[in-house]
């Protein structure tokens, strides 16, 4: 009896191990009811931004989380939606704004501070596009996302090569991942970037990249911006001064928390290079780019 019990036991413990393994490299796919992929066209190839082009970009004070809303005169595009502890304040700035269309919403990844509160935008405003990276994990949040999707009877749409599109005179290009497994962190490197191009200037969105996908972008043409966010809420990286010197911002914006900061490592980066820096735990950061320059205030909030 004793040797049926050690044997049923190391059995389980086999099969949990093994699935436990295979959540770490799995790439899972949401079904075909819930997905579609989307590829490079020729068109979005050659798009450029308009010289009369304006945008304003506000990041969201919402913790150690990622919430852009940006906003040109007739287009509304959010990144990352912040936790679903923070998503209905995140959503209550949305609403001061009076916006009731979100023409696109980009998750860069799946991991809750990036995701958390994307179910409550979805539910409660008209959505255009979502367009995601490849899912590599699961969780309740994503299991309310897909539940918000299919509700809405919205897909998202999987990015699979390098993709642009142009409102109102501004370029959003989004860059997936290279690889669909990694050593470390499948979920932070497998986060999306978006370079958004208005006239002359340019701000780069990281998502939480760590080092593998940051040798892919320090290896990607075109990326040199004006204004940065800092990949994965500023944690230090290895490869950290070798992509500050190749993308060359004149700001950057880390989001990140009174409990959870930055490293300094990385502040001394940016000092090395002469990098202004804001911190979205001091308050909500507005950004503004047209042909005039970079403008940008922070809330004392």
């Amino acid at each position: 009896m004793k040797k049926r019990l050690v044997a049923a036991l190391t059995l389980m413990a086999t099969i949990f191990a093994t699935s436990s393994c295979n959540n770490n490299s799995k790439v899972f796919q949401p079904g075909d009811d819930t997905a579609e992929e989307v590829y490079s066209d020729e068109a979005s190839k050659n798009l450029t931004p308009d010289p009369d082009s304006e945008i304003t970009i506000t990041a969201f004070k919402c913790g150690k989380a990622d919430a852009f809303l940006l906003r040109t005169a007739n287009h509304t595009v959010v990144i990352d939606t912040a936790t679903d502890k923070k998503g209905d304040n995140f959503l209550e700035l949305i609403d001061e704004q009076g916006i009731d269309t979100i023409d696109e919403m980009i998750i860069t990844h799946f991991d809750q501070d990036h995701v958390g509160g994307a179910d409550q935008i979805i539910r409660a405003k008209n959505v255009g596009k979502i367009y995601t990276t490849y899912l590599s994990k699961d969780s309740d949040d994503i299991t309310e996302y897909y539940s918000a999707l299919k509700e809405k009877g919205y897909k998202d749409l999987i990015v699979k090569d390098v993709f642009s599109f142009k409102e109102d005179g501004v370029v959003y290009t989004i860059y997936p991942p290279e690889a669909t497994v990694y050593k470390s962190s499948i979920s932070n490197n497998s986060s999306l970037a978006i370079k958004v191009q208005c006239a002359d200037k340019t701000m780069l969105f990281t998502g939480d990249a760590e080092e593998e996908r940051i040798n892919e972008l320090i290896s990607t043409d075109g990326l040199e911006c004006d204004v940065l966010k800092m990949p994965h809420h500023g944690r230090f990286k290895k490869n950290l001064d070798e992509f500050i010197k190749s993308v060359a911002p004149k700001y950057a914006i880390i989001t990140a928390s009174k409990k959870e900061h930055e490293d300094a490592e990385t502040i001394n980066v940016l000092e090395a290079e002469g990098v202004e820096t804001y911190i979205t735990r001091g308050g909500d950061i507005t950004i503004k780019m047209n042909a005039d320059g970079v403008t940008i205030e922070q809330s004392s909030k």
